[in-house]
């Protein structure tokens, strides 16, 4: 199983951790519809759309994730460049939702089905 991992390092929800699972879907949406995956407060967090970037993979590899921001008025950066193209997210990236918005922190893990079993029968 992967897993995305976002730490909230600023913004309304600076501190919080947001974990999802890499499922059926083939993508996740960072804004502040409630549609969004990873949704910030549509008051606090007045730089970030509420479709703002898109996070991606295959198949193929579920551990390669590109990040596309979706034409937003504020834009999206990742370690302070401004996304103009698809960019492929690394662990320890730094992305942030518009200019002087929200940051956070991109990581993932990958645990295999047998050492999530192993991990459950520790004591």
């Amino acid at each position: 199983m992967v897993r995305m991992i976002f730490r909230h390092l600023s913004g309304s929800r600076a501190t919080e951790i947001d974990v999802v699972a890499v499922g059926a879907h083939r993508e996740l949406i960072l804004g502040r519809a409630s549609s969004a995956a990873v949704r910030f407060d549509a008051r606090r967090d007045k730089n970030v759309g509420r479709h703002h970037a898109r996070i991606s993979w295959t198949d193929d590899d579920p551990t390669r994730f590109s990040l596309t921001d979706l034409g937003s008025r504020n834009g999206t950066y990742v370690n302070g460049r401004r996304v103009a193209e698809p960019v492929v997210l690394k662990r320890g990236d730094m992305v942030e939702l518009g200019a002087s918005g929200p940051k956070i922190e991109f990581d993932w893990e990958h645990r295999s089905f047998i050492g999530a079993l192993e991990e459950r029968a520790q004591p």
